[in-house]
């Protein structure tokens, strides 16, 4: 476009140093003579024929009408001038990241700025003072969104480090686990031996997670698995179990636990629209079902146990018993070594009692 602009105007240069010279001429032309104070007019014979001269310049070449057009320049712009534009490079070297965004606003605000300062104290233009204030306020407008958007995102200690230990790994950003966060309905405090779920009584609504201490699950008085911190109580009802059915297995804290709890509907909405997250909760989840699989795959291989009826024997009684003899280590072994998994001295809080006969309750 700037080619095809250049040589127009170099065309119509040239047309315009095209000059045509036609002297007039006339038949009768009169010559006077002086003789003693006498005119007497002379007419001269017409010219043979009538001749018309046109002279044609030569045309300067495209590129001399632009080296010579201007022969003298202008002095240097005002210390504003240079200033604004230097601004404008340096938006235009800002980066395709968060922080090249804040760099090209704040880049163009300043450039802008010493462009209307000089349009104002040097030239004059008010225009030019208008059209670059309106410029300010537009990017200092896109400028602060950006920045508030950029703010640092702080979470609660425990929800901190379930960020780090789960969401973190797989790239999740602060920004988008602040809106799962938004889904949370609260923070559960559960006493020793208080149920989180009854079997067939409580509904399938919730998606939760241990945040600190350690529940067991149950299903019809024998014992399934242990829930650790950082893990997640009802993964196996995330896939496929509507939040119209019931759970079938019991959940109880083994001692003084925090859960966080969501709204699992209202997750499953807000991760729907991104396919990301979505990705990331059913392998968090997957992998979370695969892990209890494995652990109560392990512990009905080799025994069946089941949970007392009370609790309120104390500390000293045991949580757990093995239902039938001759059954090897039994469960006693494979919950002791879940527990002590990890943490080592967290077997007095699960003592688990390997009997020969069953144990009456």
């Amino acid at each position: 476009m700037l080619f095809i602009s250049a040589l127009a105007i170099g065309m119509i240069t040239g047309l315009q140093n095209v000059t045509t010279d036609v002297p007039t001429t006339d038949s009768d032309i009169v010559s006077t003579t002086e003789d003693m104070g006498l005119l007497e007019p002379t007419k001269l014979s017409p010219p043979v024929s009538d001749l018309v001269n046109v002279t044609i310049h030569d045309r300067p070449a495209m590129w001399d009408v632009y080296l010579h057009h201007c022969p003298k320049w202008r002095p240097i712009n005002h210390i504003f001038f240079q200033v604004a534009n230097i601004c404008f490079l340096l938006s235009f070297l800002a980066p395709h990241t968060a922080t090249g965004l804040i760099w090209l606003r704040v880049a163009l605000i300043l450039g802008c700025a010493f462009s209307g300062m000089w349009a104002w104290s040097v030239e004059c233009y008010l225009d030019a003072v208008l059209w670059n204030c309106a410029f300010i306020v537009i990017n200092f407008v896109y400028f602060a969104v950006q920045f508030y958007l950029m703010r640092p995102i702080k979470f609660h200690k425990d929800i901190e480090e379930v960020y780090v230990a789960l969401f973190k790994p797989l790239r999740v950003s602060r920004r988008q686990f602040r809106r799962v966060l938004m889904c949370m309905r609260n923070v559960r405090h559960l006493k020793c031996h208080e149920l989180y779920a009854h079997e067939k009584v409580t509904k399938v609504d919730s998606l939760s997670l241990v945040l600190s201490g350690k529940l067991v699950v149950s299903q019809n008085q024998r014992a399934l698995h242990i829930v650790f911190p950082h893990h997640f109580l009802d993964s196996p009802e995330w896939f496929g179990v509507s939040t119209d059915e019931y759970f079938q297995v019991s959940i109880m804290a083994m001692e003084e636990s925090r859960v966080l709890v969501w709204h699992r509907d209202k997750l499953k909405l807000s991760i729907m629209s991104d396919g990301f997250l979505q990705a990331v909760f059913d392998h968090i989840l997957g992998r979370d079902v695969v892990h209890k699989l494995m652990q109560v795959s392990e512990t009905m291989a080799v025994s069946n146990g089941h949970l007392p009826n009370s609790y309120e024997e104390g500390e000293d009684k045991p949580m757990l018993v093995v239902k039938k003899a001759g059954d090897g280590p039994g469960i006693t072994a494979l919950l002791n070594r879940q527990l002590q998994a990890t943490d080592p001295n967290a077997w007095r809080l699960g003592r688990i009692e390997e009997t020969d006969h069953e144990t009456p309750v």
